[in-house]
């Protein structure tokens, strides 16, 4: 066991040794997103433009842990289609936590990126049209992605990425494109 736990803390501290001291260790951005809802059984099918705000420390020159808050729009749906009334809207409110790995890139100032991680939406808002009622819940799961970024300027970028959710019951993603400031 202590064998174990020295041999992880020399992988640590050599990791920080060989560190790309000249790359940009932070970055923090924004993007407008199109998000795509479609529930298993069809009464809500919809997609709209939404919003993300991540934060991102880059570990590596190819891997960096990211966290994020997406705000969905909202997703319109009916529940009872033969007949009038059973309008619904549902959105999603929540933060995600992604590792990231950077894929070797044959253009300078271009990087393509896989992530995976964890998503916890804390606020799933349904809710009839026209009534009072609303149902507040959460969700969480599984969260994949891939993208790109643009080097726009020495500390700029324009990102552009696509993100899927494993919702239960559900499928749902989203296409972004953002900008990026690196410092």
């Amino acid at each position: 066991m202590k064998l174990t736990a020295m041999a992880a803390m020399l992988l640590l501290f050599t990791g920080s040794v060989i560190a790309d001291d000249n790359a940009h260790k932070w970055s923090v951005g924004g993007s407008l997103s199109y998000s795509d809802y479609e529930t298993d059984e069809g009464s809500i099918s919809d997609g709209a433009a939404g919003f993300k705000a991540h934060a991102q420390y880059r570990l590596k020159t190819w891997a960096s842990l990211e966290g994020a808050f997406y705000i969905s729009p909202d997703f319109k749906g009916d529940l009872t289609p033969d007949k009038a009334g059973g309008e619904t809207e549902t959105s999603f409110q929540g933060i995600t936590f992604h590792g990231i790995a950077y894929l070797p890139s044959p253009t300078e100032g271009i990087d393509f990126f896989l992530k995976g991680g964890y998503f916890n939406f804390f606020d799933v808002s349904s809710k009839v049209v026209g009534s009072s009622s609303e149902n507040t819940s959460s969700a969480d799961g599984l969260a994949l992605g891939l993208g790109s970024t643009i080097d726009a300027g020495d500390n700029l970028g324009i990102r552009v990425e696509f993100d899927w959710y494993d919702v239960s019951g559900a499928d749902l993603w989203a296409i972004g494109i953002g900008a990026e400031y690196r410092f």
